[in-house]
């Protein structure tokens, strides 16, 4: 449980009998709501959730370290990378010809 009742959007704070990770995205005095992360593969279900701030405050452990973070962070990053396809990118990738005439200079 966290000592003190601060929970800041955007931190990360972790329970470490899951081994998971919640990343506040919105706080206010009576609710949280976050996205939860498993701090091994960086999955996450991409759908937010809240609680009240009592229940978030008993749920967490700690904060989570900058390393633990960051490598969420690229895992999600990475994730949204490899999911992400444009048209347009594919398109190009391709070879797919552009009509000239479209092209606004």
């Amino acid at each position: 449980m966290l000592r003190r009742q601060d929970v800041t959007v955007g931190k990360w704070y972790v329970n470490n009998k899951r081994n998971v990770a919640r990343a506040v995205l919105r706080a206010d005095e009576k609710t949280v709501q976050f996205n939860t992360h498993h701090l091994d593969s960086g999955n996450s279900c991409d759908s937010s959730s809240e609680c009240t701030r009592q229940e978030f405050v008993r749920w967490a452990d700690r904060e989570a370290s900058p390393s633990e973070t960051a490598s969420l962070q690229n895992q999600k990053m990475e994730a949204l990378l490899r999911g992400t396809h444009s048209p347009n990118w594919e398109a190009l990738e391709y070879g797919t010809v552009i009509d000239p005439g479209a092209v606004v200079l």
